[in-house]
């Protein structure tokens, strides 16, 4: 590879495996605690790219409201548009996904517990039906997300030039992971999360509402999620189907670090991220970069099926 080469697959790694630490360390979470793999996870994502879309597009509006109106027989316009940037449309991305999470979570996901297939099967279902509201609100056509001025440019360390919004990407994500370990360690709620991951039955008697901690760490991974998809959605136009394109390499990522775990979610999307990246760039193609990538990883899983870091067996189920 040139120079050129090796600055792209730099730069792309670094923002790819951003995002997948974000989107797997969701779906680490809601394993860890409930033991579900939530096939909706990705479209949670989805759901935070097109809040940002709303929050920061002028026209935005008046596609939802068209739409909205076409729906109901009526012929509505409107004009009126937020014209917030991606600073503001980050936490909105994480408050309105983990609403979509917590109200998923009690209306249906906590009626599946122990029951992994039928979980499986209704979280894809229901992610299913919040693809066909946004198409129905939003249409079917890609759109383009515009990044603040300030993050436009890059920074140029000699021949090495890396943009500034992939910087940014890194920085949102070292936050996130910030604060889910200050979430998790120095908060009494994370105490109680961490004894519901240990004994659920011993913390439910010890007077821990355990649907409770369910449907706020629920609500949180599905936060987490959602603001993966709002910084993402500055990088690529968006679309409905966005999610598709990256659940799979999020659970890849919790495979490969260990199901459950949160440090094995950091280090397998780094070592996924990464390796897309320069696979992608050696072969020139990005489909073949993907199967190379898998390859790998069930060939690791075969060898180290508990993944990265092993994971504990608990002490219920």
């Amino acid at each position: 590879m040139s120079f050129t080469d090796y600055e792209t697959a730099l730069s792309n790694s670094l923002s790819l495996g951003s995002i997948l630490i974000l989107t797997a360390l969701g779906l680490a979470i809601t394993f860890g605690v409930m033991r579900v793999i939530n096939m909706a996870h990705g479209d949670m994502m989805m759901l935070g790219a097109y809040t940002a879309f709303v929050m920061t597009d002028s026209n935005a509006m008046g596609i939802l409201v068209r739409n909205l109106g076409g729906l109901l027989g009526k012929d509505w316009r409107t004009d009126f548009g937020l014209h917030f940037n991606l600073y503001y449309a980050i936490p909105a991305a994480f408050l309105v996904t983990a609403v979509v999470g917590f109200l998923l979570e009690i209306c249906l996901v906590r009626f599946l517990y122990k029951r992994p297939l039928d979980s499986l099967l209704a979280t894809w279902g229901a992610g299913m039906i919040i693809q066909q509201v946004v198409k129905l609100l939003f249409g079917a056509n890609l759109q383009p997300m515009h990044l603040p001025e300030a993050l436009q440019e890059g920074w140029t360390i000699g021949h090495l030039t890396i943009p500034r919004y992939r910087v940014f990407i890194a920085g949102i994500t070292l936050l996130c992971l910030l604060a889910v370990y200050l979430w998790f360690y120095r908060t009494s709620f994370g105490l109680k999360i961490r004894a519901v991951v240990q004994n659920r039955p011993m913390a439910s008697a010890m007077g821990i509402s355990t649907r409770r901690v369910d449907s706020v760490t629920f609500a949180f991974a599905s936060g987490l999620a959602g603001v993966a998809g709002c910084i993402l959605a500055h990088l690529y136009n968006i679309k409905y189907t966005m999610g598709n394109d990256y659940i799979v390499d999020a659970f890849m990522v919790v495979i490969l670090g260990g199901m459950g775990q949160l440090a094995g979610s950091i280090g397998g999307g780094a070592i996924i991220g990464s390796g897309n990246s320069v696979v992608e760039k050696l072969l020139g193609n990005t489909s073949m970069a993907k199967v190379v990538v898998l390859v790998l990883v069930i060939v690791f899983i075969f060898i180290r099926p508990s993944g990265l870091f092993a994971s504990k067996e608990r002490t219920y189920d």
